[in-house]
């Protein structure tokens, strides 16, 4: 494909160099979408020896009008090109870079505050006017899967799993499906970590998972904070202790990526498409609900 026909992306990698010793390195791609891009970027980083490479920051650039690739820019693979020089950082340094999950990355274009800022804990809030507990979580995207998975099974029972595609998906209106067929924990979480590019790892998609003990609803949402609401005093406290038990603190703000940070959302190389996905989910007898706008 001509590459002018494919988008032109630039992305600020974090990647662990030998036992001790994580780097940053700017690499640039061509790809049919960011996705695509990213995953050029990725095999081009291991053959450097750059292992666990993943996004921190990214741009689309060929949307401007005068950009031209750096002179200095070293081509890589086919599409890529990296720029000279790796800026070096302690693995074992207690301070580290948050790296935002898969789904989502910082931009390159400077927001109200800085990423520094964003650190994993939690924030807890009192009943509001509707009788519903709510819970909000920041995790890394080192595991932010697996802490996902141990808060659902901080829940109980689990008796369905609910998607919603976002608007900013293909810029188009959204949608809720619920999956009929899911009825049990062992049945939602084989079905998300079976489709887990297209689920936990896609930032155009929020993830449900429901408990019909108070209402309660674990969220994974586009920004991939964890949250819940519930109605039952009893399920928060409880799910509150679990997470603490798993080393996470509370704290008064909670930065995350959704609020005053610009920010890109991907999917993942391998993932479907939204016409693709729609269709998966009907052949596993999801159904379309109405979502109010």
């Amino acid at each position: 494909m001509d590459q002018t026909e494919l988008q032109f992306w630039y992305f600020l990698i974090k990647g662990k160099l030998d036992d001790s010793t994580g780097g940053f390195c700017s690499y640039f791609s061509y790809g049919h979408r960011c996705g695509v891009a990213l995953e050029n970027i990725y095999a081009a980083a291991k053959k450097e020896g750059i292992s666990k490479p993943t996004v921190i920051e990214m741009m689309r650039l060929d949307d401007w009008d005068d950009y031209k690739i750096p002179e200095a820019a070293i081509k890589v693979s086919e599409n890529s090109f990296r720029l000279p020089g790796t800026d070096t950082f302690s693995l074992n340094s207690p301070s580290q870079v948050f790296t935002p999950p898969k789904g989502i990355a910082f931009s390159t274009e400077e927001g109200d505050f800085e990423s520094e800022l964003i650190k994993e804990g939690f924030v807890a809030y009192t009943k509001d006017e509707n009788g519903v507990y709510e819970f909000q979580m920041v995790v890394d995207n080192s595991r932010l899967i697996e802490v996902f998975f141990k808060c659902a099974n901080f829940i109980e029972p689990v008796d369905s799993l609910l998607i919603e595609m976002m608007e900013h998906w293909e810029m188009r209106t959204p949608e809720l499906w619920a999956g009929k067929a899911l009825c049990s924990k062992k049945e939602v979480l084989d079905f998300l970590k079976e489709h887990q590019s297209d689920t936990l790892e896609n930032g155009f998609v929020e993830l449900i998972v429901h408990s019909p003990i108070g209402l309660t609803n674990l969220r994974l949402c586009e920004h991939k904070k964890i949250q819940l609401h519930t109605e039952s005093l009893e399920v928060f406290n409880s799910f509150i202790r679990a997470v603490i038990n798993l080393g996470f603190k509370q704290t008064r703000d909670l930065y995350n990526i959704e609020y005053g940070y610009h920010h890109w959302h991907y999917r993942p190389s391998k993932s479907l498409n939204r016409d693709e996905f729609t269709q998966l989910l009907m052949d596993l007898d999801f159904e379309k609900l109405n979502l109010e706008i």
